[in-house]
Order: C-alpha cells, then sequence, then structure tokens
C-alpha cells in the first residue's frame, strides 16, 4: 500500500505558501516537480565526481562513467528494453522525434502516417521530412472524444506507408490510443511506429517490447527528472540502420587521415547518436527519476491519478457551464482534464484567476495541438485550461481547484 502522504514529503516544493495559500500544482503534464531523491543523486555528481564520463580514465572520471552507464541501464529497465543500448540520451521528446524523422531511411513513393491529435513535435519533424524528400503524409483523424476507430488506422496504412507516427497519451484530452493494435496493422503492412509516450510513460507501465513498438519518444522532466534530458528508444537492429542525426566527438572510434581524406569509423548506438560532451548529471537524474518511479509502481501512480480524476471529474459534471475536451472514460485517459467555462472568453483567464485567487496553478492555451484544437472549433488564441494531476496530488488539491472553479463561474454569471 502506497503511503501518498509520504510521498508527497519528498517534492520540497509543495511546503510553498504563495499569497498566503499553500501552492497547488496541477500542471505536471507540461512540467513534472522534482523529489529530493533525484535532486540528490545530480548533486552527487557534481559535488563528487564531475568529470567527463567514457573519456578520461582518472578516478572521477571511471565514477562518473560508472554513475552514466549506471542510469541508462535503469532507464532501459523502466521501459523493458531488451538492452541498455537502446536507450539514446537526447535533450527531450521533441529531439527524439526528430531524430527517428530525420534518420530513418525513406524513399519518394514512401507514405508517411500521423494525426490530428498529435503534440506539433509528434507531427512537424514528419510534416517536414515528407515536404523535404516528396513523400505523401497521411493524417488520421481523431473523434472528437479524442479517441480513434480502428478502422480508420486500417484505411490509412497501406502498403505505401513506412513509418507511423502517434501520441500514446493525448497531451490535450487524455486519451490513450490503441497502440498495441496499430503496431500489429503497420507491422503487417511492413511500417514502422514511433509512439510519443511524453505523457504516457510518465504514468503508466510501458513495456516496449510487449508493445512490440519501434520507437518511443520520452521526455524526462515529465517524469519526475530534470529539464533538458529526454530518451529515445529504438530496436537495436533499426538504431544500427538508420543515418546518424549529428557527427563529432564521441561517435567515433577512430578518423584517419589518408591520402589527403579524411575517413572517419562510427562506433554503434547508443554513441552513434550521442554527439559531444552530454548532460551528465542531468541522465543521472532521469535514472533516479526512474528508479523513483519504478519504487512507487506505475500501477499504482496510474490507480491514484485516475481515482483523484474520477472524483474531479463527477465534481465538475455538477457545476453546468464546463464543457470537456474529450473523453471522460477514465479507463482510457491519463490524469488530465482539459475544459473551458462558457461564461469565460479565453483560457488564460481561468488560469490567471486560479493562481492569482487560489494558488492553483494550471495550463492554458492550445497545449501545443493547434491542429485539434481547430478540428473542435476552438480558436487557438481562446485555447483551453488543462488541469493534470500526478502522483503527488491529493483530494486537498482537487479540493481547492474545484473550489476556484466555483468561484470563477459565480463571479462571471
Amino acid at each position: 500500500m502506497v503511503d501518498w502522504a509520504k510521498i508527497r514529503e519528498d517534492f520540497p516544493v509543495l511546503k510553498r505558501i504563495i499569497n498566503g495559500r499553500p501552492l497547488v500544482y496541477l500542471d505536471s503534464a507540461c512540467m513534472s516537480l522534482k523529489p529530493i531523491q533525484v535532486l540528490e543523486a545530480m548533486n552527487e555528481y557534481y559535488e563528487k565526481y564531475p568529470a567527463c564520463a567514457g573519456r578520461s580514465i582518472h578516478k572521477l572520471g571511471e565514477e562518473a562513467s560508472n554513475a552514466y552507464s549506471d542510469a541508462r541501464g535503469k532507464f532501459a529497465r523502466f521501459i523493458n528494453a531488451a538492452e541498455p543500448e537502446e536507450c539514446i540520451w537526447t535533450r527531450n521528446a521533441t529531439e527524439s522525434l526528430n531524430i527517428v524523422a530525420n534518420c530513418v531511411h525513406l524513399e519518394k513513393g514512401d507514405k508517411i502516417v500521423t494525426t490530428s491529435l498529435e503534440h506539433h513535435s509528434g507531427s512537424l519533424p514528419f510534416v517536414e521530412r515528407a515536404r523535404r524528400d516528396g513523400l505523401e503524409l497521411v493524417v488520421v483523424e481523431a473523434k472528437s472524444d479524442g479517441t480513434f476507430d480502428i478502422e480508420d488506422w486500417k484505411q490509412a496504412i497501406d502498403n505505401k506507408v513506412r513509418l507511423i507516427s502517434v501520441v500514446h497519451s493525448s497531451n490535450v484530452t487524455g486519451t490513450i490510443a490503441p497502440m498495441k493494435e496499430i503496431v500489429e496493422i503497420a507491422h503487417d503492412r511492413g511500417a514502422l511506429v514511433m509512439s510519443d509516450d511524453a505523457q504516457y510513460a510518465p504514468h503508466h507501465p510501458l513495456d516496449v517490447q510487449a508493445l512490440d513498438i519501434d520507437f518511443s519518444a520520452i521526455s524526462v522532466h515529465k517524469m519526475c527528472g530534470p529539464t533538458g534530458v529526454g530518451v529515445l528508444y529504438g530496436k537495436l537492429d533499426l538504431l544500427k540502420s538508420m543515418d546518424m542525426f549529428l557527427v563529432g566527438g564521441d561517435t567515433v572510434s577512430d578518423v584517419r587521415y589518408e591520402d589527403h581524406k579524411i575517413i572517419p569509423e562510427y562506433l554503434p548506438p547508443p554513441e552513434k547518436f550521442e554527439a559531444g560532451l552530454q548532460n551528465y548529471a542531468g541522465a543521472i537524474g532521469a535514472g533516479a527519476a526512474a528508479e523513483y518511479l519504478m519504487a512507487i509502481g506505475l500501477k499504482e501512480v496510474e490507480r491514484h491519478e485516475r481515482s483523484l480524476l474520477s472524483y474531479v471529474l463527477d465534481e465538475l459534471k455538477d457545476l453546468g457551464h464546463v464543457r470537456f475536451l474529450g473523453t471522460d472514460d477514465i479507463n482510457i485517459k491519463t490524469g488530465l482534464v482539459t475544459f473551458s467555462i462558457d461564461t469565460i472568453e479565453s483560457a488564460h483567464d481561468i488560469a490567471t484567476f486560479l493562481n492569482e485567487e487560489f494558488s492553483v496553478m494550471v495550463r492554458s492555451g492550445a497545449h501545443c495541438t493547434h491542429p485539434f484544437h481547430y478540428q473542435m472549433n476552438i480558436p487557438p488564441s481562446k485555447g483551453t485550461a488543462r488541469a493534470s494531476f500526478y502522483l503527488y496530488n491529493n483530494k486537498g488539491d482537487a479540493d481547492i481547484f474545484l473550489e476556484g472553479i466555483r468561484a470563477l463561474i459565480e463571479a462571471s454569471s
């Protein structure tokens, strides 16, 4: 049984008082808070062995190399990768998605499939690859509740499709895509699947082998880890076959100079995709974050969030004036609720009121999902508000959020 009150104590920022009120942080879909275990792991690197990993053979270099390698192993266990080498350190999920969009071999006449529900980072790299190389881009349209019709996928994925980018859990509707079924359809027709797991991995158990996905993109800052660190998972044989994204130091085993020519010999993955000096402290923090979540259990995190989500959705439905974006089926949804209030013109006004009057912090805007907002006839300039829950939130947070929504509706009616 998880002691959620004790979990909250791991997050120092939750002790802050703002404008005489306790901080209520409901913006974890944008950026999660950081537990002391992650902060301590990163500080240990800076305080005890702040050296180059994989380069220097002295004692500090050795300790840095071991911690860096251990972090990769922890993350591989977190997503059940077959080998640690299948986990590439990047800056964020956006960079991971760009690597796949640019480095998978595609030929003229091939097709790429994406969806109307994608975060811009999950669609635009593939839009630009298609534009650059004369490829056809096919868009699977999400239904109004943020779910997909599997028949649409069967129709979209023909034998010319070579690459698919799909958001596993939407950052705007919270809905979870039928990834297993999509992968099976794709593989039957010779296509690779890129899963955007930035929102899925922090909140649900992710088993890349069970899903048989070819690639996965994760942002560590959304899963209790540091900023500026992401992970690209790829099946090892695919990573070996891909072009390189960046080249330079740490990507080569040798560079010969012969007959007035420079001849490089490149390393295999993961070094192949990790050019230059890396964010060692960040990677170590990412490993600590993965270890922290595994110790709690992602099933427990999922259950806790859905309990809060169920409570909030039921209460909001009784208020009137609140309009939801996406399904209210918590069994196919990550712990967030995106909404508008019909008496309020702009979502920014909702976020501003909650912040200033109740110290409740939510996100407002179009959430980098302009196509889906347009599909739903919501101008991105008006946007929607999003409250997102995580393992450190509790019913008290939910009640203060609801109190703020009630007060806003009353003030604006």
